[in-house]
């Protein structure tokens, strides 16, 4: 099966994770984009799904498919939204993508020679998970780069991971 469609996912993200880096210390406008390019890795998930539909397929990816979707379209129809229901999504987002890396690592067999790199990012997206909602008015500029650095880290991760098992992340 082709990772063409995977791998448009990951550079995505990896877009938008630049994007919250290069902006600076404000979050004005990154909700948007964010819930872009969710929807964009959503529907790149949809056609991954509707040209590979007669293979086998990892629960896990069709789980991405919806998650992105939900993010991003619940940032785009929450009536209320806002900075802090921004990090909440992004926090919830992070924080089951870490739950992904730690269980594909610990309980599916066929990842135990990269287990080290499963565990070790699905405990660092667990954390960027958590740290947006516990950032304080003093160092609120610098949520932006955390954001960013968590998009790059997972990008590259998965970017690093299908390039060397020449199959799925999960």
């Amino acid at each position: 099966m082709s990772l063409i469609y995977r791998k448009a996912r990951s550079f995505v993200l990896l877009l938008s994770g630049i994007a919250a880096v290069s902006l600076g210390n404000t979050l004005d406008g990154y909700s948007t984009l964010f819930g872009v390019s969710l929807v964009v890795s959503a529907l790149i998930g949809i056609l991954h799904l509707f040209i590979y539909f007669d293979k086998p397929m990892n629960e896990k990816v069709l789980m991405e498919l919806f998650l992105d979707g939900f993010a991003g379209i619940i940032i785009f129809t929450y009536s209320m939204s806002d900075e802090s229901f921004f990090l909440t999504v992004f926090s919830f987002w992070s924080f089951i993508y870490g739950l992904f890396y730690l269980s594909s690592g610990l309980i599916d067999k066929s990842n135990k020679d990269y287990i080290s790199q499963y565990t070790i990012m699905g405990i660092i997206m667990m954390i960027f998970g958590f740290m947006p909602l516990h950032f304080n008015q003093e160092s609120m500029g610098l949520e932006i780069y955390a954001i960013g650095f968590a998009l790059i880290i997972y990008s590259c991760s998965n970017l690093f991971l299908m390039y060397r098992r020449k199959r799925d992340v999960y």
